[in-house]
């Protein structure tokens, strides 16, 4: 940032044309997810906004009317439930199972599918090739749009990261959500959207209606964060910790609870979505304070009960341990 400051023209500080982002920023994404995504795009398909939860924002604005139906993953993000829902949408459930959200009975009455491909928040299950494949060859036949969201999948312990559901949708709209606050800092407000090139004027044009642009100063920032190869480096670094900490949480989980404690999804993200046999744990959180996020908020329909978010990448291996052993015992 200070580099940026000492180096920066004053233009950067007044209002720009480019609403959709920094030309270097732009680039040097459109380079990160070829390589890293499998993604498929130019920088002229890319928006910088404020944060994925703004690109989300921006996507229903463009694509819904009140009382359009939108297929939605069950359980699925908060985050974007309340933005489609605040657009009039009606939310279609998607069950999730073993190979992500069921798609099976969709008809062509939704317009918009949102997803979480790479792991499904909450539940952490990645969309298996056969049910993507099943996924794009709906929307094509359908005209729909589906809104992939990729917010953390840098993060997998378990062999590389998993292409993107975009770069196998030819001849689908797929519109894909990338941010820089899960794998960065919640703080640093940078996410981006890459839009099919049809709908690339009317996002440019609802970012400069929504707030004109993204802040410049962070965004030449991270174009030479990225440009230098830091952003890898600090990937490779924070996957190790966030592994040793989530091996931490299932080896305190099996350890206290054994065969009680059913960890649902794959080995990636920031957190775990966890299901128990004992109907006392979250009683024995609020007595012995713990802080635990139930995942019954996160169904559009009645929950299964007795499951529970553990956001791990945060708390140091030995608090961990502590919290999950104040679970099993009063």
């Amino acid at each position: 940032m200070g580099r940026q400051l000492r180096r920066l023209a004053p233009a950067a500080f007044d209002y720009i044309e480019r609403s959709a982002g920094e030309e270097g920023l732009r680039a040097e994404i459109a380079n990160y997810v070829s390589r890293l995504r499998a993604v498929r795009c130019v920088p002229e398909q890319i928006i910088i906004v404020s944060g994925s939860q703004q690109g989300l924002d921006l996507s229903a604005r463009l694509l819904i009317e009140p009382g359009d139906e939108v297929g939605f993953e069950n359980p699925g993000y908060l985050g974007a439930r309340h933005v489609f829902t605040s657009y009039g949408a009606r939310l279609r459930p998607l069950s999730i199972d073993a190979s992500g959200a069921v798609v099976r009975g969709l008809d062509r009455k939704t317009r918009l599918v949102y997803v979480t491909p790479s792991h499904q928040y909450p539940t952490g299950v990645s969309m298996s090739l056969a049910r993507r494949l099943e996924l794009i060859e709906w929307a094509k036949h359908s005209r729909a749009v589906i809104v992939e969201d990729d917010y953390c999948s840098e993060y997998r312990y378990s062999g590389p990261p998993l292409p993107s559901l975009q770069g196998r949708a030819s001849g689908a709209a797929v519109i894909y959500l990338g941010t820089f606050s899960k794998v960065m800092f919640p703080g640093l407000r940078i996410g981006y959207i890459i839009s099919p090139p049809s709908l690339v004027p009317l996002f440019k044009r609802a970012k400069w209606l929504a707030d004109t642009q993204t802040p410049m100063l962070e965004q030449a920032a991270l174009a030479t964060f990225l440009a230098e190869g830091h952003m890898e480096r600090h990937i490779r670094r924070m996957r190790r910790l966030y592994g040793f900490r989530r091996e931490a949480l299932l080896n305190s989980l099996w350890k206290h609870f054994g065969d009680g404690a059913h960890v649902i999804g794959d080995a990636a993200g920031m957190h775990a979505m966890v299901r128990f046999d004992d109907t006392s744990v979250m009683r024995r959180a609020l007595q012995n304070k713990v802080d635990l996020v139930s995942a019954d908020r996160y169904y559009l329909t009645q929950s299964p009960g007795n499951e529970f978010i553990f956001g791990f990448s945060a708390l140091p291996e030995r608090a961990i341990q502590e919290g999950i052993k104040r679970l099993s015992s009063v």
